[in-house]
């Protein structure tokens, strides 16, 4: 009775060990097949700066996880002042490397189980001090003294957004993160420097008109004012959205 007690627990055992097993493996084939490099995509690497780039994967409602996988990074074709270490995936680019050049990242993982790519954009911050991502704040700046106030009630605007300006002239408007992360609008900017004007054409929502913008960049290039030109979310008149990176 005792034996055949024992071979029961045995069996339970050994069911519910393969049944984690396979769970496992089944996570982490998840991981491998929808792996990607990250942690920015695309990647965009300001002239005489590094980067260092990793296999990543996806989760619901989260940023990526670092893929637990071998990876051997090379950049092809080569592009002439741009390198990344083959064993770490630290990207480094010159400071002569001219503003809007362009690489292919490739990252062989787990000795070709998948081989992933992604486009590289290099930047200058004098040719355009927007790039990156920009995180809009809850209160605005008003009057020719730029004084911090509170936003209106109820009024319908990007407060709390992130913004993304790209080297490629695309924008992105949104949330990133959490159970609220989606698009609020995406399309294509062009970007006056002499006039400090921004042109927002939106693809989508497709419905959206063509938007024009002031900006002003202060505390070296961490706070950024935009200023809709037009009616623009019911924002106060001589009021500007707070951006910071």
């Amino acid at each position: 009775m005792r034996w055949a007690r024992y071979e029961l627990w045995v069996c339970v055992s050994l069911a519910a060990l393969c049944t984690v097993c396979f769970a496992q493996k089944k996570a982490g084939d998840w991981a491998m097949n929808n792996a990607m490099i990250g942690p920015d995509s695309p990647i965009e690497v300001r002239a005489g700066s590094s980067y260092q780039a990793q296999a990543m994967y996806p989760v619901p409602d989260g940023p990526l996880f670092s893929l637990k996988a071998s990876v051997a990074w090379s950049i092809v074709p080569a592009v002439k002042g741009i390198s990344i270490d083959a064993a770490s995936g630290k990207i480094s680019v010159a400071a002569d490397v001219k503003h809007g050049t362009t690489a292919t990242i490739h990252a062989n993982v787990a000795g070709g189980r998948r081989r992933l790519i992604s486009k590289l954009y290099v930047f200058r911050p004098d040719e355009n001090p927007l790039v990156g991502k920009w995180h809009v704040d809850e209160k605005v700046a008003c009057g020719d003294a730029q004084e911090l106030k509170a936003a209106a009630p109820g009024s319908r605007s990007f407060y709390t957004m992130d913004w993304s300006f790209h080297v490629d002239q695309q924008f992105w408007v949104g949330r990133t993160n959490n159970i609220a992360a989606g698009v609020r609008r995406s399309g294509t900017y062009e970007l006056d420097l002499k006039a400090a004007t921004i042109t927002l054409t939106t693809k989508w929502p497709a419905t959206t008109p063509v938007s024009g913008w002031r900006f002003l960049l202060k505390d070296d290039g961490k706070t950024l004012l935009l200023h809709p030109l037009g009616p623009e979310n019911n924002l106060e008149p001589g009021c500007s959205y707070v951006l910071y990176r």
